[in-house]
C-alpha cells in the first residue's frame, strides 16, 4: 500500500452529554447519579398538585357559600312576605266585620269568641325576622331553615283565622236563614200579594243574605199593609153597623118622645111630720122622661088638723071638719081619703 495512513488526531473533545434544568447549579466538574433527577422531578409534582387541591376546595367553598347565602335570602323575602300578608288580612274588611258579629246575629256564639281570641293573640305577637349571616355555611343554612319555619308559621296563622272567620259568617248565614224561614211561614196567608213570599222562599234557597234582606223587608211590608187595611175595613163595617142600629132604634118612636106612655106612679103618698099632721108628696112616674109622657096633677096639701076634737086619742083627724068624709083606704093607722 503506497497510501500512507494518517496518524489519529490524540487532542479531539469527546461528546459532551445534554444539561438538564436539574443540573444547572452543579459544579461543571461534579457528576450527579442518575436516579436523582426523576426523585426531584416527582416532588415537584406533589408540590403542584397540593397547590391545585387547595385551590380547588377553596373554589368549591366559596361556590358553597355563596349558594347557601342566596337560599338564605330567599327564605327572608319569603318570612317577610308571610308576616306582611299576615299583617293586611288582620286589617282587612272580612276580618273586622266578622270580629264585630254579635252574639245574637249567628246560630253559633262560640264561633265569634273563638274568632276574636285568635285575632287577638296574632295581633300582640311581634315576631322580628332575623336576617341571613354573613360567613359560615353551616350558620347561614340553620338560618335559612328558620327563616322558612317562621314563613309557615305566618301562613298557618292567615289560614287558621280565615277559616274561623268564615265559620262565623257561615253562622250568622245560618241564623238569617232560620229567621227568614220563621217570616216566610208566619206571613202565609197575611200579605197583599203572595209574590213578596215567593221571592223570600227563593232567596232562602240562595242564601244571599243581602237578597234575604230585601225579601224579609217586602214581606214584612206586605203584611203591614194588610194588617192596616184589614184595621180599616172592620172600623168601617163597625161605623156601618153602630149606624144602622140607631137608625132602626129612631124608627120605634116618635120624635122627641123616648116613651112607650104611661106607666103608672111610684113612690108617692102621704107621711107623717114631726109636729103633727100630714105631707102629701106626689108620685113620680116610671119609664118617661121630661121629653114627653104623663105628668101626674099635683094634689093639694091638707090642711093642718085643728086642735081639740076626738079626745080619745088626743090627736085630731086631718078630716075632722064635721061633715061627712069618704075614706079610700087606710095609710099606717090613718084613713085616706078618696
Amino acid at each position: 500500500m503506497n497510501e500512507k495512513e494518517e496518524p489519529m488526531n490524540m487532542n479531539v473533545t469527546p461528546p459532551v452529554e445534554p444539561v438538564t434544568e436539574f443540573e444547572v447549579h452543579l459544579p461543571p466538574d461534579r457528576k450527579h447519579p442518575k436516579w436523582l433527577v426523576p426523585l426531584i422531578a416527582g416532588g415537584t409534582a406533589v408540590v403542584v398538585l397540593a397547590a391545585v387541591g387547595t385551590g380547588g376546595y377553596l373554589y368549591w367553598n366559596h361556590n358553597q357559600l355563596t349558594a347557601a347565602s342566596e337560599e338564605c335570602a330567599t327564605s327572608y323575602d319569603k318570612a317577610v312576605k308571610a308576616q306582611k300578608k299576615l299583617t293586611e288580612y288582620l286589617e282587612s274588611d272580612a276580618v273586622k266585620t266578622a270580629v264585630t258579629v254579635k252574639d245574637s246575629e249567628v246560630k253559633d256564639a262560640k264561633t265569634v269568641a273563638v274568632l276574636t281570641s285568635t285575632v287577638k293573640a296574632a295581633s300582640t305577637t311581634k315576631t322580628d325576622i332575623p336576617g341571613c349571616p354573613a360567613d359560615g355555611l353551616k350558620g347561614i343554612r340553620a338560618a335559612a331553615a328558620q327563616l322558612d319555619k317562621t314563613a309557615d308559621v305566618y301562613a298557618k296563622t292567615v289560614n287558621e283565622i280565615r277559616g274561623k272567620a268564615d265559620a262565623v259568617n257561615a253562622s250568622k248565614t245560618d241564623k238569617t236563614v232560620a229567621d227568614a224561614t220563621k217570616v216566610l211561614n208566619d206571613s202565609k196567608g197575611r200579605v197583599e200579594d203572595d209574590k213578596v213570599r215567593t221571592a223570600l222562599e227563593n232567596a232562602i234557597e240562595s242564601k244571599d243574605e243581602k237578597a234575604i234582606s230585601d225579601a224579609v223587608k217586602a214581606v214584612n211590608d206586605s203584611v203591614r199593609a194588610k194588617s192596616d187595611a184589614d184595621a180599616k175595613a172592620r172600623a168601617e163595617k163597625e161605623k156601618q153597623t153602630a149606624s144602622q142600629s140607631q137608625a132602626s132604634d129612631n124608627g120605634g118612636n116618635p120624635a122627641g118622645d123616648t116613651t112607650s106612655g104611661y106607666t103608672g106612679y111610684t113612690g108617692g103618698g102621704y107621711t107623717q111630720s114631726q109636729g103633727g099632721g100630714y105631707t102629701y108628696t106626689p108620685q113620680q112616674p116610671t119609664g118617661g122622661s121630661t121629653g114627653g109622657g104623663y105628668t101626674p096633677t099635683p094634689q093639694p096639701t091638707p090642711q093642718q088638723p085643728s086642735q081639740g076634737g076626738n079626745s080619745g086619742s088626743g090627736v085630731s083627724s086631718p078630716w075632722d071638719t064635721g061633715g061627712d068624709v069618704s075614706f079610700c083606704g087606710v095609710l099606717g093607722s090613718d084613713p085616706v081619703p078618696c
